[in-house]
C-alpha cells in the first residue's frame, strides 16, 4: 500500500501531466457557462456588453448529448449454465444479477448521471465515473465526477482498461472540513481556523486497488490557472487512515474519445471562433449606436472660442435647444456600420456549426432548399448519427467495467447481507431479493445498443419495419427495443390481454344471441367493479350460478304459486324458470275444465277482494 507522501507525489505528477489538457477543458466550460470576459476595447463610461451571439458551445454540447442519452443501453448478464432454468448457475440467477444492476442504477439516479457523462464526453472528450461504497445505506453508489478535478493514472489513449489509481480534488468549506475531520482544526494543531470557516479548501480523495484515503491539499486561493503548480507549498496532510478497498479492483472509470493523438476536445479548438463572433457582434452593435447618435462638432469664429450658453450640451431627445456663442458652423460625424461585419459573423457561425455537427434542426430551423420531412431528417442524421454512434460504442466498451465494480463492492463489503430492493426496470414494479455471495456468481456482463447512433424514434421505426417484413419475430422486437426492459414478461402480458379481449367478445356474442342469462352478466359486472379481472369475475359468476341451481327451493307460501326464490325476476337463476308448476283444475267459459296450478283459486279470490 502506498504511503501518504507517495500519494502526494503521484498527484502532483498527474497534475503536471494533465495540466495543459485541463486548461483547454476549462476554456470550454467557461464558454458553456458564459463565464468569460468579452474582448472589446475599453472605453470610459461604456456599458459592459454580454455575449450577444448564440450560445453555440452550450448548444453543441447539450443537443448532441441529449440525443445520445435518449436511448438506454441494454444490460445483459449471461447465465453460467444457459440450459438450467432455476437455481444455482441458472438463467434465474442471471436475471437476478441484471435486476441488481437495475436496482443500483435506480438508487443512484444513474439516468441523470448518464446524461451528465454524455455531456462530459461531448465537451471534454473524456469523462469520470466513480463507484463507491455507501456505508450508511450499505449499497454501492454511482457518481459522475468532474473531469476537471479528476487525475488518473497516465495511460495510452487507445488502452481500454480502467486506471489502476485515481485522485479526485473536491472543494469543501472550512466549517465542513472541521466537522468531518476534527484533526484539521487550529486548536488541534491543524491549519483551518474557526474564523476562516467560510473559506474553501481542496481535499484529495485517493482510490486504488488496495486503499481509499482522504487528504487536505490547501486553500482554494492557491488554486491558480496553472494546475500543475497549484499546491506545491500547500499544507498537505492526511485526513483519514487508509481504508482497505475490499472490492479488490479500481472502481474508477475514465473513458476517452477516439482520436489520432492525445486527448483533446474538438470544442476546445473553437473557443477562438466563439470569442471572435462575440467581439464582432459587440463592435457592430457599438457602430450602430454611434450611427444613431453621431458625434457633434463645432467650428468657431476667429474672434473667439466656441462656447455653450449654460455650460452643458443638451440632448436633442429632451426637446431643448442648445445656444452656442462664437460658433461659425455645427456639424455631425455620421458613420455607417460596415455590412461586412454581419456577414463575417454569420460565416464564423457557419464554420462552427459545420465543425461540430450542430445542424439547424437542433434549434428548430431547417435548410432553405429542403421541402420534405424525410429529406430534412436524412440530412440531419448524416451530420449527427456518426457522432452519436461513436459515443454509444464508447459506453458499450466502458460501462461493463462499472458494472463489475458494482458487483465486487456488493460482494467485498456486504457479501452475506440479504437485500430486498425495488427493481429499477421501468416495466417491473416488483422487488429483487438477493444475497451477493449467493446470486453474484460471476461479474461478467455486456452493454449494448441495438442500433448505435439511432435515437428511440429511429430504432422503433427500423425494428417495426423489420417486424412488418417478417424479418424478425415479435419476441426479437421486444428484446431489441430500448423501452422494453423484460421481453418475456411483456410477452406474457400481451398474451393475457389477447385472452381477455377474446373472452369479452365471447360474452358479448352470447348476450346478443340470447345464450346467456342477463343475471350472469350482472354477476360478472358486479365482481369486476370490486377490482377483479374478467377471468376471476367469470369464474365467480359460474360458481354462483351452480350454487343457486344446487339449492333446493323452499315450499311455496299459502296463496302463492311458487316461492319467491323460484319466481322470475327475483334472485333465482335460469334454472328456476324450468321448475314444474303444480297442477290443479280451473273452470273456463263453456263448462270445460283445464289443469290449473294449485292456489290459483285462492289467488282469484284475493284479486276479487282487492278489486271489490
Amino acid at each position: 500500500m502506498r504511503t501518504f507522501d507517495e500519494i502526494v507525489q503521484l498527484v502532483k505528477l498527474m497534475q503536471a501531466d494533465q495540466g495543459p489538457t485541463l486548461l483547454q477543458m476549462r476554456a470550454v466550460l467557461d464558454r458553456y457557462e458564459g463565464d468569460w470576459v468579452l474582448p472589446v476595447p475599453q472605453i470610459p463610461n461604456e456599458p459592459t456588453l454580454p455575449p450577444l451571439t448564440p450560445q453555440l458551445m452550450a448548444e453543441a454540447v447539450d443537443n448532441l448529448s441529449m440525443r445520445a442519452a435518449s436511448v438506454r443501453p441494454n444490460i445483459t448478464c449471461p447465465a453460467i449454465d444457459p440450459l438450467k432454468d432455476v437455481g444455482v448457475r441458472s438463467r434465474e440467477y442471471a436475471m437476478t444479477r441484471r435486476r441488481i444492476l437495475a436496482a443500483t442504477y435506480a438508487s443512484s439516479k444513474w439516468q441523470l448521471g448518464l446524461r451528465r457523462f454524455y455531456r462530459q464526453l461531448t465537451a471534454y472528450h473524456t469523462g469520470s465515473i466513480l463507484v463507491y461504497p455507501d456505508f450508511k445505506a450499505e449499497v454501492p453508489r454511482i457518481a459522475t465526477r468532474d473531469p476537471l478535478s479528476t487525475f488518473v493514472e497516465p495511460r495510452a489513449n487507445d488502452e481500454l482498461r480502467p486506471p489502476e489509481y485515481a485522485a479526485f480534488i473536491t472543494r469543501y468549506s472550512g466549517d465542513a472540513i472541521r466537522r468531518m475531520f476534527p484533526k484539521v482544526r487550529a486548536e488541534s494543531g491543524g491549519p483551518v481556523t474557526n474564523a476562516e470557516g467560510w473559506k474553501l479548501w481542496d481535499v484529495v480523495e485517493w482510490h486504488d486497488c488496495d486503499q481509499i484515503m482522504w487528504g487536505l491539499c490547501g486553500p482554494v486561493e492557491q488554486y491558480g490557472a496553472h494546475v500543475q503548480q497549484s499546491w506545491v507549498s500547500s499544507p498537505w496532510m492526511p485526513l483519514s487512515p487508509a481504508y482497505p478497498n475490499r472490492a479488490g479492483r479500481p472502481t474508477v472509470v475514465a473513458p476517452n474519445n477516439v482520436s489520432l493523438g492525445k486527448i483533446i476536445s474538438r470544442l476546445a479548438t473553437l473557443t477562438g471562433n466563439v470569442d471572435l463572433q462575440a467581439k464582432l457582434m459587440a463592435l457592430n452593435l457599438i457602430a450602430h449606436e454611434k450611427a444613431i447618435f453621431p458625434d457633434v462638432y463645432v467650428i468657431g469664429r476667429q474672434s473667439g472660442s466656441p462656447q455653450i450658453v449654460g455650460g452643458e450640451w443638451k440632448d436633442g431627445r429632451e426637446g431643448e435647444v442648445n445656444i452656442l456663442r462664437d460658433v461659425e458652423a455645427v456639424g455631425m460625424l455620421r458613420t455607417t456600420p460596415d455590412p461586412g461585419i454581419a456577414q463575417m459573423t454569420d460565416r464564423l457561425e457557419r464554420n462552427f456549426r459545420t465543425s461540430t455537427g450542430l445542424v439547424p434542426q437542433f434549434g428548430g430551423e431547417t435548410y432553405g432548399a429542403l421541402r420534405t420531412g424525410r429529406g430534412i431528417d436524412a440530412l440531419a442524421g448524416i451530420a449527427v448519427d456518426p457522432r452519436v454512434q461513436e459515443m454509444h460504442e464508447i459506453v458499450e466498451a466502458w460501462m461493463p467495467h462499472m458494472n463489475e465494480a458494482i458487483f465486487d463492492i456488493y460482494k467485498g463489503y456486504w457479501g452475506g447481507k440479504k437485500y430486498v430492493m425495488p427493481s429499477g426496470w421501468a416495466g417491473d414494479d416488483g422487488e429483487v431479493q438477493f444475497t451477493p455471495n449467493v446470486h453474484i456468481e460471476t461479474t461478467a456482463n455486456s452493454v449494448s445498443y441495438v442500433i448505435p447512433g439511432a435515437d428511440v424514434i429511429q430504432q422503433t421505426q427500423i425494428l417495426g419495419s423489420l417486424f412488418g417484413a417478417n424479418a424478425i419475430s415479435a419476441r426479437t422486437f421486444r428484446a431489441k427495443h430500448p423501452w422494453i426492459d423484460d421481453p418475456e414478461k411483456e410477452g406474457r402480458i400481451i398474451d393475457e390481454e389477447k385472452f381477455e379481449e377474446a373472452l369479452k367478445q365471447s360474452i358479448f356474442q352470447q348476450m346478443l344471441q340470447g345464450g346467456m342469462d342477463p343475471m350472469m352478466a350482472v354477476l360478472i359486472r358486479n365482481h369486476m367493479q370490486k377490482g377483479h379481472d374478467i377471468f376471476a369475475a367469470v369464474e365467480y359468476a359460474d360458481q354462483e350460478a351452480k350454487r343457486r341451481q344446487a339449492t333446493e327451493a323452499p315450499p311455496a307460501p299459502e296463496g302463492m304459486i311458487a316461492p319467491p326464490e323460484a319466481m322470475p325476476g327475483m334472485t333465482a337463476g335460469p334454472g328456476a324458470l324450468q321448475q314444474p308448476m303444480p297442477e290443479g283444475e280451473m273452470p273456463i267459459a263453456g263448462g270445460d275444465q283445464v289443469a290449473v296450478p294449485q292456489g290459483a283459486a285462492a289467488m282469484r279470490e284475493l284479486m276479487q277482494v282487492m278489486g271489490g
